[in-house]
């Protein structure tokens, strides 16, 4: 069974924006969190100063782990998104729109 995280983040710099924010994702945390066996990621524009971080794990013992690797990636990512980390949800995924 899929395993989901969502984190949910406020920028807190004057200069950041979520382009900066978008760049940083294709480029360093989304392969990061391929590598740890992520097999999805996606970057989700929250309104305002806000956005989330939704990830798809084939299981949640992959999410598991890969937990200390992902703490270390959340805190590298608050530093180089200029955005502190609000919230952190995570469970089983019970149901998908996808095949």
């Amino acid at each position: 069974m899929n395993f989901v995280t969502i984190s949910t983040w406020r920028m807190t710099g004057d200069t950041e924006t979520l382009v900066h924010v978008t760049d940083l994702m294709q480029r360093k945390y989304f392969p990061g969190l391929l590598a740890l066996g992520a097999k999805h990621s996606m970057l989700v524009d929250a309104e305002l100063d806000r956005f989330a971080i939704v990830t798809v794990y084939p299981s949640r013992k992959v999410r598991d782990d890969a937990l200390a690797h992902i703490s270390a990636l959340r805190g590298e990512g608050a530093e180089e998104f200029g955005a502190e980390l609000m919230d952190s949800y995570a469970g089983d995924m019970l149901a998908t729109s996808e095949g």
